[in-house]
């Protein structure tokens, strides 16, 4: 759904044993194949759905009509499709030359419309309800809180959203919820897709584990593809380029056909009729030089800190002067693909805000038995120290098992394999399907063990450019 302004840190990694196997009756070999085909077709269906979708993801695959937004590869028709742009829209021109009504950044154009999706319809309608122009300075920002170095006005000299200076920015509360909401909603409709017919869908009724994983894995990727596009685009807005993306004009060659088709004519300049007036150091590049520029910039890596393009080289700048929805973007990216790394060891403003909220997610910590529990916050690196060390206990446990037994086979050291070291493994793999899962899905219709080459979860995208070329293959 892209960062709307906020950025949450706290990937939820699920955490289960991987070295754990469900104890139960011993089946014969045809009704254990039977089970498996039968689980392998409902990953198929839940993978295939409007809502998990995803253009690198091969079980993805379906039939007729546009599956995926031609940006970031994410499902097109989902609950929580999400198509906005990070430049400011003009939405109604005067004369040509005066934008009376801009679409801040991060507004889906399609929140207003018979095409929105839920959460399109969610955001739309909260920035419609309070934006105002009069909204100009404060630390509430429409539909945001800010936190900008020395207050003042929070749009520039057109009238636009001003990011510059911020040091933080995130959606108001009330906002917020309501677009959790729709991701919950989401769940729990993909969910109840996990169940027999038979089954009774209640709060009581556990899903199955693999349909979980499947489910956190793929929305993990999805939230790195809104994160990798977020990237790719700001660059190309830069001062000298402005070459304004979205999901309409995913790359730099499709905004050069943009502008041969809509390119201003009142102030005849080489942009889309869209996006505001180019700034000075823009309109001293030709219309090639901003290409150039976009497409160096949007293969540049996703790690790169405030990435410009200048001399024919990329070059990393000082993240001082990186704009807050980079450098957000760039820390998410680097959260999930190193899970359990500190974000505020990476470079950032210094004057950049990262709260409890942004480091941490809000979960359940049960009791011994998981009868009770409270409510906790931990961040991924808890959340990773907490399930080595019950690993490490499971392993002590064989290991006291086995020294009273002459029978039982020690495979503690086994055991011990499956911890994850912080910073060695993306959550997108942490959250998918496990090794023994894997195993027992091998040969079903839904092609678990894959060849490393072929699995996402170990080809993740390292450009911008790499993520649109995906999205339309």
């Amino acid at each position: 759904m892209g960062n709307l302004g906020k950025t949450k840190w706290g990937i939820v990694c699920l955490m289960i044993l991987w070295a754990s196997q469900g104890l139960g009756e011993r089946l014969t070999v045809g009704d254990e194949q039977s089970a498996r085909e039968e689980l392998a077709n409902k990953l198929l269906k839940l993978s295939r759905s409007l809502d998990m979708k995803e253009a690198a993801e091969p079980t993805s695959k379906g039939e007729g009509g546009k599956d995926y937004n031609s940006n970031d590869g994410n499902s097109f028709t989902s609950n929580t499709t999400y198509h906005s742009n990070v430049w400011s829209r003009c939405l109604e021109w005067i004369g040509g030359q005066f934008c009376n009504r801009w679409l801040d950044p991060f507004v889906s154009p399609h929140g207003f419309g018979a095409d929105k999706s839920p959460l399109e319809a969610i955001v739309g309608q909260a920035w419609q309800n309070r934006k105002v122009d009069e909204d100009v300075g404060g630390t509430n920002y429409a539909i945001w809180e800010v936190n900008r170095i020395g207050g003042g006005s929070n749009l520039d000299v057109d009238g636009k959203f001003d990011r510059k200076g911020l040091i933080d920015w995130r959606l108001q509360d009330d906002v917020r919820k309501a677009v959790e909401k729709v991701g919950s909603d989401t769940a729990i409709r993909q969910i109840s897709l996990t169940y027999d017919d038979n089954t009774g869908k209640g709060q009581n009724t556990m899903p199955n584990i693999e349909s979980l994983r499947v489910m956190a894995s793929r929305w993990t990727k999805m939230m790195r593809n809104r994160l990798v596009t977020n990237i790719g685009e700001s660059r190309a807005m830069k001062p000298g380029i402005e070459f304004a993306l979205g999901e309409e004009i995913p790359d730099c060659e499709s905004y050069l056909t943009a502008v041969e088709n809509d390119q201003d004519l009142v102030l005849i300049e080489e942009r889309i009729q869209a996006q505001g007036s180019l700034a000075p150091a823009t309109l001293a590049n030709s219309l090639q030089q901003r290409y150039e520029s976009c497409v160096k910039l949007r293969n540049a890596s996703v790690y790169a800190v405030n990435a410009s393009y200048q001399d024919g080289e990329v070059s990393q700048g000082d993240p001082n002067d990186e704009a807050i929805d980079e450098w957000k973007s760039r820390l998410n990216i680097a959260a999930i693909d190193f899970a359990g790394i500190d974000p505020n060891e990476l470079p950032k403003p210094g004057a950049g805000v990262l709260k409890e909220e942004d480091l941490s997610t809000e979960m359940r910590d049960y009791a011994e038995g998981g009868l009770t529990y409270e409510m906790v916050r931990k961040t991924p690196r808890e959340q990773l120290d907490s399930y080595n060390k019950n690993l490490e206990e499971a392993a002590a446990g064989m290991e006291a098992v086995t020294s009273r037994s002459g029978v039982i086979v020690d495979n503690s050291d086994r055991i011990r394999e499956f911890k994850i070291e912080a910073g060695k493994m993306n959550a997108i793999r942490i959250n998918d399907i496990t090794p023994e899962m894997r195993q027992e899905l091998a040969v079903t219709p839904f092609p678990a063990n894959r060849e490393p080459a072929s699995d996402p979860s170990l080809n993740l995208e390292q450009t911008p450019s790499t993520l649109s070329i995906n999205a339309r293959e």
